[in-house]
């Protein structure tokens, strides 16, 4: 344009200049496909478990855009923690593209999603084209369930990843045969079934009938102290995960199961039963499970246990003690609940308390945050020393490692023969 000063020929450059520079980026523009010509889809985990990092997969397909890159951004609940970051690739051959983030809930419920953003450009091209793709949906997070599954596969490849996972048939256990079924990785060698091995040409393992079923009830403290966090996740929603969990191993073992939450009063029970449709009405309880602020009333809460379960039982109490007060009020009804049945106390240590005792003391606020902790902790111990003598079995762990421990103490009672 500045050459035309010398010639007004020139101006006929420009104008081609230009004319050429627009065409190349109408043409650019209209090599991007259109927001009605996309159709998308999620799929979500089923189910989407608490606490459990789990990926969700979106589907994006436009027969025009093979060969097109593009970042696609999912509109989804803050609450299951998604990656923030778009997540970018490129459209295939057949103009689809799939791609997949984690998302990870701290707490139970249920959530709406809304719609997905989607930038799309071709490589070296001008334009970038952004469209908003309408996909609602809805999930609901449940407790834990992927710690039954990965529970059910290292059994089944005789692995014992986590502490807990013990292969070891009971005392007292039926031999009777129950069926026959394909050898599995970790078998007892000494099971497999030689006659029907030939006949099936595959080998074959016979099953033992489980040992005459008892009743474990869990009673699962719904109070002020179970609201405090603990990771990721609320003390209450740890024993929540850890009932779970405990509740399918028990009613694997043949035993039955049920269920209390209370706080200040008794929330729901359901009464010791057998089987998987058990574990799955259990599972629907602690998804409306919540903690309120009140204090737990452990004398109404196990005297309806007194009055409701008949039969000698293995009752499993989650809770969390820390003051003087709530302990001696547990110890107390604890100790008057074991001359019915036989009574495990869980407590769950906080560990931000637990850092407080191993942190260097380098300031005077640090040694006033030692000697606090140091109380609680002494308290905690004299009311399970109390509770021991009395015969009541008591288990302390750290709220993260509370479920492998609580099904290693139920596996460890039922070798024993204590149940």
């Amino acid at each position: 344009m500045a050459a035309t000063a010398i010639s007004r020929a020139l101006w006929a450059v420009v104008f081609l200049y230009h004319a050429g520079l627009l065409w190349v980026l109408v043409r650019d523009a209209r090599a991007l496909p259109a927001a009605g010509d996309f159709t998308a889809s999620r799929r979500l985990p089923e189910p989407l478990s608490l606490g459990a990092e789990q990926e969700v997969l979106l589907g994006v397909s436009c027969a025009r855009a093979a060969g097109l890159r593009a970042a696609i951004a999912d509109h989804a609940p803050l609450a299951l923690r998604p990656s923030p970051d778009p997540v970018s690739g490129v459209f295939d051959a057949d103009g689809v593209l799939v791609v997949e983030y984690p998302v990870r809930s701290p707490r139970r419920g249920l959530f709406e999603f809304s719609g997905l953003d989607v930038r799309i450009w071709r490589p070296g091209g001008w334009w970038v084209r952004q469209l908003r793709l309408p996909l609602p949906g809805r999930v609901a997070v449940y407790p834990d369930v992927l710690a039954i599954r990965r529970w059910q596969l290292t059994l089944r490849r005789g692995v014992r990843e986590l502490p807990g996972q013990r292969r070891a048939r009971p005392p007292a256990a039926a031999t009777t045969p129950a069926g026959l079924r394909d050898y599995l990785p970790g078998d007892d060698a000494r099971r497999v079934n030689w006659k029907a091995t030939a006949r099936r040409d595959r080998p074959v393992t016979t099953e033992l009938e489980t040992e005459r079923g008892q009743q474990v009830v869990i009673a699962l403290d719904c109070g002020r102290l179970m609201t405090a966090p603990a990771g990721h996740l609320t003390k209450l929603d740890h024993a929540i995960n850890a009932t779970l969990l405990l509740a399918w191993v028990a009613q694997s073992q043949g035993d039955r199961v049920g269920l209390l939450t209370f706080a200040d009063q008794v929330q729901a029970y359901l009464a010791p039963r057998r089987g998987l449709r058990q574990v799955h009405l259990l599972n629907q309880v602690l998804y409306r499970a919540r903690a309120s602020y009140a204090e737990p009333e452990f004398g109404e809460a196990f005297a309806y246990l007194v009055r409701e379960v008949h039969g000698r039982s293995l009752v499993v109490v989650l809770s969390d003690v820390l003051d003087a007060e709530a302990s001696a009020d547990l110890v107390a009804h604890a100790l008057r609940l074991g001359t019915r049945h036989r009574v495990l106390v869980v407590a769950m240590a906080d560990p931000e308390l637990l850092a407080a005792l191993r942190r260097p003391l380098a300031r005077s606020a640090e040694v006033y945050e030692w000697a606090a902790a140091e109380e609680l902790i002494a308290a905690r111990r004299r009311a399970f020393e109390t509770l021991e003598r009395g015969g009541v079995q008591c288990l302390d762990v750290e709220a993260g490692r509370l479920s492998p421990a609580v099904v290693e103490r139920y596996l460890e009672l039922k070798e024993r023969g204590l149940i």
